[in-house]
């Protein structure tokens, strides 16, 4: 078992004190076990061939379909991309896996794919329309000089990379290839997924990819004649989850095979292998926190926004995906050693506060939740998180997750004025394998 470093958000240090037995003998194997350099599950502190941001949101006062109104909070992602690699380039192909729902869902036309307005319940349609969740992919390829870092925010890409002199690589025409195409909505929520290929635009195994993100939020101000307000602006950054590649391992050349997360998955078919060999997703997530309601000791009350997506997707192909369904079993301990389940079912992303998780949506319920700190009689307790079986065949059943803590002043009603982000504690691994389809199958 190898677990790697997690990345721990503000007031996690309340969280060490935990009582929960099963949880404090975890936190002792996995100190032993960073010590470890060779990653044998997907890390959040290592660079990878396959890397994937979980949690890319935007919403600005641009939007031109739903401008964000004074008063409301806009948000975009700054995205960090870095080609460790110090001696020689190297390409990239990267997707926006986009998980908005739209107002009677979305139609593939002779004129490409035709979208109804973004929408998050059905009362946001008109009458007679649903919304229907979707799922849709855009794709863009670019190179990395040899050490070249760059940065761009999801809503506008970059429509020109720089090129990187420091280690004397020359650039035809002053410029890296390759261009980063923006997310196709505004609004928009859903994954960033990248892969290092070669000049044939094949996986390669070569592990020089890292990847960060900041999601930046920005309540725009209200202003009263004659004054010019601030707005209140939060930051919370996490690192990209990345799945080394077997640097020994011989890829099918098939395009159509997948990349294998720790290897095939049962029922993948006759005559499929994997076009290259990743670490396998973690076999379970931890996900140390405040219980919603709690009162931190830096200040604010605290509520926890968590992001689920699946492990195994089929890129090329939006009704695969869409109807791809994965649940997520959840074991919660309090301080008290006390056990509590719920489960989440992830329908190619899931984003909710954990008091959503087990009652109706918004705050009315929260006082009932099992993750709300009056039911629970703790500040902090520990998720497990594990993926159980139901997908559909040849495609795996694991999950990735981020989580992002936020603190309000004296409430959960009022604005949030400061907030965390932070990777899943990853433990373990998956003896079955996922598997990543990057085009449309036969």
């Amino acid at each position: 078992m190898v677990t790697q470093n997690p990345t721990w958000g503000a007031g996690r240090g309340a969280v060490l004190r935990l009582l929960v037995a099963a949880a404090v003998l975890g936190w002792s194997a996995s100190a032993g076990a960073q010590l470890t350099i060779l990653a044998d599950s997907a890390a959040s502190d290592l660079p990878a061939g396959y890397v994937v941001l979980p949690k890319i949101v935007v919403h600005t006062t641009g939007s031109p379909s739903q401008p964000v109104q004074p008063g409301g909070s806009a948000v975009d992602t700054l995205i960090q991309m870095t080609n460790t690699n110090e001696t020689g380039e190297i390409d990239v192909d990267c997707w926006w896996v986009n998980a908005n729902s739209h107002c009677g869902g979305c139609e593939l036309t002779a004129t490409g794919l035709v979208c109804g307005p973004v929408c998050e319940v059905n009362a946001d349609c008109v009458p007679g329309l649903l919304c229907e969740q979707g799922w849709v992919t855009d794709d863009w390829q670019i190179q990395l000089t040899a050490g070249q870092p760059i940065a761009f925010t999801a809503s506008t890409g970059l429509g020109r990379l720089p090129c990187d002199f420091i280690f004397g690589i020359d650039c035809p025409g002053g410029d890296a290839a390759g261009a980063i195409r923006g997310v196709p909505e505004d609004p928009f929520r859903g994954e960033l997924k990248c892969v290092q290929v070669d000049d044939d635009d094949d996986p390669v195994a070569e592990n020089a990819l890292k990847m960060e993100a900041t999601i930046v939020s920005t309540i725009v101000p209200v202003p009263p004649p004659g004054v010019q307000p601030i707005g209140i602006t939060t930051a919370a950054a996490y690192n990209g989850i990345g799945f080394q590649a077997d640097e020994t391992f011989t890829p099918s050349q098939d395009p159509s095979d997948p990349l294998c997360l720790g290897s095939l998955p049962p029922g993948a078919g006759a005559g499929v292998n994997c076009n290259m060999e990743y670490a396998p997703c973690p076999g379970e997530l931890k996900l140390n926190h405040f219980f919603d309601g709690a009162a931190a000791e830096i200040g604010g009350i605290v509520d926890t926004e968590l992001v689920l997506v699946p492990c195994s997707e089929d890129l090329g192909n939006p009704v695969r995906s869409a109807a791809f369904e994965v649940l997520a079993q959840m074991l919660i301990y309090n301080e008290y050693e006390q056990r509590f389940s719920s489960h989440a079912r992830i329908t190619c992303y899931k984003s909710t506060r954990l008091s959503d998780i087990d009652t109706a949506p918004g705050p009315g319920g929260d006082s009932f939740s099992i993750f709300s700190v009056g039911v629970q009689g703790t500040s902090t307790g520990q998720t497990r998180i594990r993926g159980i079986q139901g997908a559909p065949v040849g495609l795996g059943y694991g999950v990735l997750g981020v989580a992002c803590e936020n603190y309000h002043d004296t409430n959960l009603a009022g604005p949030v004025l400061s907030r965390t982000a932070f990777n899943l504690h990853g433990d373990e691994f998956r003896p079955e394998g996922d598997a990543v389809y990057l085009e449309l199958l036969p």
